[in-house]
């Protein structure tokens, strides 16, 4: 990160200490390497006061990662970090437009009562799985091609339930998402995961899915009503854990330490 800046901004190199600390495991699906990147970048932005705005930040956090890394991967991790809050990403080529959506907090606070965040306690390569979901699309598997269709009909369905309040179409929606994500490539799930999806429904679940490209990490369970108690005594009998999130208005903050 500090190469880059080095040299897009043709800044004088000088030794300093970074220390990060990551909530999430890695390999978790959570977007969390974009996010170090992020928070590097916004940190290195307020010391040296560098002229970037939120897309700057963000598609530099992409341009890093996925160019001078080589690390295979989208973009919508670095811009759901550098924005926050919840939004309806817009991608056109190079183009990104961030549309924040505006939702009462009683439907935020539903959404998160009925949100559970399964940790499987396995990891996984995610690179792997995006080079295979992007040399089927370049070879033109039409089930590939198609399950993508489906996905973004899935973000829009997604986005107009959530506006209007129909928080009792989220699960089937996440669950229409998860069918077709499935489609795209080869492991991005496995026995395991099938058999805790498939117990969590049993439980009262009406959807979900495992987070990032698959394989692994965490899973994302919708629970409406009080179904929750239920489902989480089911997915008592997996190696795993409940773990304890929180949606957030805020995305990128930094600030100069007074010492």
């Amino acid at each position: 990160v500090y190469n880059r800046l080095v040299r897009d901004f043709e800044l004088e190199p000088q030794a300093m200490k970074i220390t990060t600390y990551v909530d999430a495991p890695p390999g978790s699906g959570l977007g969390s390497s974009s996010t170090l990147v992020v928070a590097i970048l916004g940190a290195f932005v307020e010391a040296l006061k560098l002229p970037l705005g939120e897309y700057d930040i963000a598609q530099l956090a992409f341009d890093i990662e996925r160019k001078d890394l080589a690390m295979a991967g989208g973009k919508q991790d670095q811009y759901a970090a550098t924005f926050g809050g919840v939004n309806f990403m817009e991608f056109y080529g190079e183009k990104v437009i961030v549309n924040p959506l505006r939702i009462k907090n009683y439907y935020l606070d539903e959404l998160q009562f009925n949100t559970l965040l399964f940790y499987t306690e396995t990891s996984r390569l995610s690179s792997k799985i995006i080079e295979s979901q992007v040399k089927n699309v370049k070879e033109k598997s039409e089930k590939s091609i198609e399950a993508m269709h489906k996905l973004k009909e899935q973000a829009i369905r997604m986005k107009e339930a959530i506006l209007k309040g129909e928080l009792n179409k989220i699960g089937e929606i996440l669950d229409f998402g998860w069918h077709y994500k499935k489609e795209m490539a080869s492991g991005i799930t496995n026995p395991m995961i099938d058999k805790l999806y498939e117990t969590a429904k049993n439980a009262g679940a009406t959807g979900g899915k495992i987070s990032g490209a698959g394989g692994g990490g965490f899973m994302t369970i919708y629970c409406p009503g009080n179904t929750r108690y239920s489902v989480i005594d089911a997915l008592s009998g997996f190696n795993g854990s409940i773990n304890r999130f929180e949606f957030t208005k805020n995305g990128l903050t930094s600030w100069s330490a007074i010492f």
